[in-house]
């Protein structure tokens, strides 16, 4: 059967009428904004920071090590400060970059009424340090019953292995698991080995929802 791929549109029409145990969600993109481009714009108006700067801390080699949990939050950080120009200051750029994952209330809402129904698994490249810092803002780590992070693995999306700690922790066949994330790129491994996959987009809550119910996932009427 074919597929299809789209904003907030299922990306695999297969096996939908199997019966979905597991929803898997990202963080940055999903229950909170892209905060690296939110913070670059924030950077940018008020402090006249230059974006591509910025974002190439934010993407930088030394970045993908700390997701991964290889370096530890003081060597980045160190990094930083030896890499920025000499206005620019790294704890500025840190509480924008951390402030810029903003909650998507509506996903926050969404993710309430499935944790009754089904099993909730966070699947997320993030930083520990992050992570942590939006608990406290936010307190979302509650709603979800496991939480696989890049940190704790050495590993980070699109990585295969990646995904197989996913299908390890959430204990049930790749085709009962429903995960969402904002990237084609991240999802792609999963979807070949027969994970359904949903791409959302901020604001498409309601593309979401109906991807969902197409999957067979049930929602609670508002």
């Amino acid at each position: 059967m074919g597929q299809s791929q789209g904003q907030g549109k299922v990306t695999t029409t297969q096996h939908q009428k199997e019966v979905v145990k597991v929803i898997v969600v990202d963080l940055g993109g999903v229950l909170f904004a892209e905060g690296s481009s939110e913070a670059a714009d924030v950077l940018s108006r008020r402090h006249g920071y230059d974006k591509n700067i910025v974002l190439g801390v934010f993407h930088s080699p030394e970045s993908i090590a700390l997701r991964k949990g290889l370096i530890s939050d003081v060597e980045f950080w160190t990094w930083v400060r030896s890499s920025l120009p000499e206005r620019y200051d790294a704890r500025t750029i840190q509480h924008a970059w951390y402030d810029g994952y903003l909650l998507d209330e509506d996903v926050l809402e969404l993710i309430r009424q499935l944790k009754s129904r089904y099993t909730l698994l966070v699947f997320s490249g993030s930083i520990k340090s992050r992570v942590d810092y939006l608990d406290g803002k936010y307190d979302f780590r509650k709603y979800f019953d496991q939480e696989i992070y890049s940190f704790d693995h050495g590993l980070n999306k699109p990585d295969k292995a990646f995904v197989d700690v996913m299908l390890e922790k959430a204990g049930c066949k790749p085709n009962e698991i429903v995960y969402i994330d904002d990237q084609i790129s991240a999802t792609a491994p999963a979807q070949v080995l027969g994970v359904k996959t949903i791409i959302y987009r901020r604001g498409e809550i309601r593309k979401l929802r109906t991807s969902l119910s197409r999957l067979g996932v049930e929602l609670r009427s508002h």
